[in-house]
């Protein structure tokens, strides 16, 4: 009795072609067979959808612009990783890679970085370039009109070593590890965030306002309203308000 073998698939639409299994090899190992292909640089299918959004936004607000001027090499990965984390709703570097594989790319090329290289580009941003993207984004809003900037607080548990922010402090969620506190400003008008500061976390968010003021002061608005959550209360705070009179509050 014959004993019948798969060797392959026949091709759907040419019956003169097939797609061998390893079968085939084994009954006919003289066959030349094509080379594999080489594993895919990218994904045959990206979306693009969040993509065509960021990049809106970016040329919106001229963010590219901005951001060649304080990060010239590197700008393209840094608004890649901007829309990984926005994505993803994630920071973890080493899972940066597989993002970018099936997503478009601001960086030349729509080069694939390693999670290695995400790590040093992250360590190398000095101060300077933070401060300097700040101010020149601030410079270009409307110090004319009346801006109204919320302004609130948080902090974050943390175990990471050696990191001058990460101290013990009032934490919000009291894990009896320490925290660093993080705070953002932003116009309550239209919602475009101004500038972030982080903190050490045994400073109180009270006492960090009174140097967020000056900053205030610092990027030129004038005519200022500021709306704070209703915990942010004290003597030092309500004489700050009285002396520049740009204070309200909020439950």
């Amino acid at each position: 009795m014959p004993l019948r073998t798969i060797i392959g698939k026949a091709h759907p639409s040419d019956n003169t072609l097939m797609y061998p299994n390893e079968k085939y090899q084994e009954y006919f190992p003289d066959a030349v067979l094509p080379e594999e292909l080489p594993e895919a640089y990218r994904s045959c299918c990206l979306r693009i959808g969040a993509y065509a959004i960021i990049r809106y936004v970016l040329n919106e607000y001229k963010l590219s612009q901005l951001l060649a001027r304080w990060f010239p090499k590197d700008n393209g990965l840094l608004m890649d990783l901007v829309a990984y984390l926005i994505v993803n709703e994630d920071n973890a570097g080493q899972y940066y890679p597989d993002f970018a594989f099936c997503h478009p790319l601001f960086s030349d090329g729509m080069r694939i970085y390693s999670d290695s290289k995400v790590c040093r580009f992250l360590k190398s941003v000095t101060k300077e370039q933070t401060f300097g993207f700040l101010n020149d984004w601030n410079s270009r809003r409307d110090h004319k009109q009346r801006i109204y900037i919320s302004y609130d607080s948080t902090n974050k548990n943390c175990q990471a070593g050696e990191i001058d922010l990460i101290e013990y402090g009032k934490a919000k969620d009291d894990k009896g590890i320490p925290v660093f506190n993080i705070a953002i400003a932003f116009d309550n008008t239209n919602r475009v965030p101004l500038f972030y500061e982080e903190y050490p976390g045994s400073i109180t968010d009270v006492s960090q306002f009174i140097y967020t003021v000056d900053k205030v002061s610092d990027y030129r608005y004038k005519k200022i309203m500021i709306t704070l959550i209703c915990t942010m209360t004290g003597k030092g705070i309500l004489s700050l308000m009285k002396r520049i009179k740009i204070l309200s509050s909020r439950n």
